[in-house]
């Protein structure tokens, strides 16, 4: 803006050299001369000098242009971002229809204002390939403006007789007036704007509206009211809760696969162990999670599993589909022989802590006995150990963590099931797009086929919450996430400019101004190819050497609490050959074997306490460059990157250290 702001100044015929022009990053444009900053005096004379010698470049005879070159590829008219070093101004006059041209006055005392909007170039005939996309043409493909819609902006057409009408809700971006002084001596004004590029995916990422021919208003498609309520439980409950089923399925190819000699009893046992904790746990808290849920979206529903209602009360025709829920949850139960397996160690003795009363019986109850650990679960910090007592006694387990045993998966693949025949789609249950059902395998050895009807099991519970969910509800709905939001084609966005004039208190007589459209444009994304290079230049420490390395400060902290330093101290005997065989398939696998859990970090005299560290960003940049290499190096066998990651040049006389007599 200052450059601006002092060509302005000093040679306003210049802004027509800086008109936007293809480039990419092999070739970009080349930056016009400054006009230097000259004494105030002898500015007016140097404004004059520059007006005749264009004038007398305009006259010139024009060079002649060497022939038989080999036609180049035109490039693209793309803007690029701020990130590129790249900003672009809108210009424009807002002059009278009178002899000369005079600067039309803005009477903001009058509410008059001026503006620039975006649109977007789609063609008029839907095209699924990009390789049938036509070339873009103004005058063939339609306009789209930006409306800003409670749940989300979105594209509507304006249609071919309303492209210089301004659309009801449009988003307008604001143009402010600069002053200027023409060779000639008159006082001018050119109106300015910032393109927003760096708001691109805004643009890219809106949804196409509709809108009714005969009433105007506009629907947004996708977003029904039960949307957002039915992506929350499916993000906090069956999702997490498929997870599960993934983390137990891995646990069991390990147990079960034939390819492969299996674990040793005391692995097997260990392997068992580890992985049915880690499913109680998190179990627990998607338990919880659902609980909480239920009371905010289906309280008829969480009254009934806490006791303060009767089911019998739910007499309104429409709180059917919430009887049906409260049968699904009573009716999703482990199996005996799980009941019977948790009730074991895992040297298979009977569990000191467990017993039959321990482990719920179904859905409904277990989510009744969450409620009550609701605040121990939020506030415990260490891991569950389902065989150890912290109360000094045999009988009883962690209080720490509940009392009851209600696995979601299990290392045989046994978890809950919803039973067959409760929530089947049908074509009546016409709510948005349901959660797609797996294709399920009718033969697989592996175990596969059990991974994948376990979670297509899942998939009826989240049929039965929809339609057990009122269409309207007095708790604010979340906002959808942007991965499920719709969106319109992301491929190549075309988009043109448009500026208006607003004066409301000659409406309905004259409507805003609208002028006519820029030259159709592309917004560059932050990865574009073709985007000009952004110099960057890290500077690694020079004198690696001890000597010189110990002369770094240590001037970044890392704030460690209590209990992220107890996690810390169990992963120090950890080595990097540990981390690749815990990914590696089996016989090759070997679990991670980290220090016993002992909680929070403490002082000597027992107190609950964490850390600050402090490190030397330097020596960490030295570290993140080996690193770096090393995991390019490996991944290059997918990728085939290498060749164009990176490129070296010789820089004689830079050196670490200077020879004696330097």
């Amino acid at each position: 803006m200052d450059d601006f702001m002092a060509m302005l100044e000093r040679d306003p015929a210049q802004l027509k050299e800086y008109i936007a022009q293809p480039e990419t990053w092999r070739g970009p444009l080349a930056s016009p001369d400054p006009v230097p900053q000259v004494p105030g005096l002898v500015r007016r004379l140097k404004r004059l000098g520059l007006a005749v010698a264009r004038q007398q470049a305009a006259t010139a005879q024009p060079t002649a242009i060497a022939t038989g070159q080999r036609s180049k590829k035109p490039l693209p008219f793309k803007l690029y971002q701020p990130a590129h070093q790249r900003y672009y101004l809108l210009t424009a006059s807002l002059v009278c229809a009178r002899a000369g041209l005079p600067d039309r006055t803005i009477d903001s005392g009058r509410q008059e204002r001026t503006t620039f909007v975006i649109r977007r170039l789609l063609p008029a005939q839907e095209v699924k390939k990009e390789e049938d996309l036509p070339d873009v043409d103004p005058k063939t493909w339609e306009e789209h403006a930006l409306l800003s819609m409670p749940k989300g902006n979105g594209w509507v057409k304006v249609g071919p007789d309303n492209v210089d009408v301004l659309a009801s809700g449009e988003e307008q971006l604001p143009l402010f007036p600069t002053n200027y002084i023409e060779d000639d001596g008159r006082r001018r004004r050119v109106l300015t704007g910032l393109i927003p590029v760096g708001n691109r995916e805004h643009y890219m990422g809106a949804a196409l509206l509709k809108q009714d021919e005969k009433t105007k208003e506009v629907s947004q498609p996708g977003n029904l009211p039960k949307t957002s309520r039915k992506i929350l439980f499916r993000k906090q409950v069956t999702e997490p809760w498929k997870q599960l089923i993934d983390r137990a399925y891995a646990a069991w190819v390990i147990v079960n696969d034939s390819e492969n000699p299996p674990p040793t009893p005391g692995k097997k046992a260990s392997l068992i162990k580890g992985t049915r904790e880690l499913l109680q746990t998190g179990s627990w808290y998607i338990l919880l999670d659902l609980a909480e849920y239920l009371e905010q979206y289906l309280l008829d529903v969480w009254e009934v599993i806490a006791g303060s209602k009767q089911e019998s009360e739910l007499t309104d025709p429409g709180l059917q589909a919430q009887k049906k829920l409260l049968s699904a949850l009573r009716n999703t139960t482990l199996l005996p022989a799980l009941k019977t397996e948790l009730q074991k160690k895992s040297d298979g003795l009977v569990h000191p802590f467990y017993r039959s009363t321990d482990v719920k019986d179904s859905l409904f109850d277990v989510l009744k006995a969450v409620d009550g650990w609701r605040e121990r679960l939020e506030n415990a910090i260490g891991s569950y150990d389902r065989e150890k007592s912290k109360l000094g006694t045999t009988n009883l387990p962690d209080p720490t963590w509940p009392d009851f045993l209600f696995p979601l998966a299990d290392i045989e693949l046994h978890g809950p099931t919803i039973p067959d025949g409760v929530a089947e789609l049908t074509e009546a249950d016409n709510v948005d797009p349901e959660t797609p059902i797996s294709e399920k395998s009718d033969q697989d050895p592996s175990g596969l086929k059990a991974k994948k009807d376990a979670q297509d099991n899942i998939d009826k519970l989240v049929v039965l919450v929809v339609r057990a969910l009122p269409t309207e509800s007095a708790e604010p709905s979340p906002p959808i996430p942007l991965a499920a939001q719709p969106v319109m084609d992301t491929r190549a966005g075309w988009f043109v400019i448009r500026c208006v004039f607003e004066r409301p208190h000659c409406e309905p007589l004259e409507t805003a101004i609208v002028s006519e459209p820029t030259r159709p444009f592309q917004m560059a994304g932050f990865f574009d190819p073709d985007a000009p290079a952004r110099p960057i230049r890290i500077a690694l420490p020079i004198d690696t050497s001890p000597a010189g390395l110990r002369k770094f400060d240590k001037n970044t902290a890392f704030m460690i609490s209590d209990v992220l330093c107890g996690q810390m101290e169990r992963m120090k005997g950890l080595s990097f050959g540990d981390l690749v065989l815990s990914v590696l398939p089996w016989p090759f696998h070997k679990d991670l074997s980290v220090g016993a859990d002992k909680g929070p970090c403490k002082t000597d005299k027992g107190l609950q306490a964490g850390m600050i560290c402090t490190l030397s960003i330097p020596i960490i940049t030295i570290c993140a460059l080996i690193l770096l290499l090393m995991i390019v190096a490996v991944l290059d066998i997918i990728f085939h990157w290498l060749p164009w990651l990176i490129t070296c040049f010789s820089l004689p006389g830079f050196k670490a250290k200077k020879a004696s007599g330097e």
